[in-house]
């Protein structure tokens, strides 16, 4: 499946508002100074990408991991289009197995599917 993905953007208010309220995967990453690169460590989908990366921001973020990476990091994410929830769990599963998020949640029980990351 080829997937239009976001230019990599700030997770703070004005990066989130600029995403349309489409279903969607996403992926969270932060900048390593130490060792100069991003690496992820979140992925996820939504049925609102906007909605749902608002909850990833420092004032509404519940996860434990993701709050210390906004903590400690300066935090981004890229999101993509993706209307079916049958391709979105496939694409998730495939983000995950790529990226290995050192922020896991939950995984759908499905197989990957084949997708461009860029």
């Amino acid at each position: 499946m080829k997937l239009i993905w976001t230019n990599r953007i700030a997770l703070n208010d004005e990066g989130v508002d600029r995403i349309k309220r489409v279903a969607g995967i996403y992926r969270l990453m932060h900048y390593d100074a130490n060792r100069k690169k991003y690496l992820v460590h979140y992925v996820g989908q939504a049925k609102d990408l906007r909605d749902r990366l608002s909850k990833h921001l420092p004032t509404t973020e519940e996860n434990r991991c993701c709050k210390e990476k906004l903590k400690n990091h300066h935090c981004y994410f890229r999101a993509a289009a993706i209307t079916r929830q049958t391709d979105r769990d496939g694409a998730e599963v495939a983000l995950y197995k790529r990226y290995r998020p050192s922020c896991p949640e939950r995984l759908p029980d499905v197989n990957p599917i084949d997708i461009n990351y860029i």
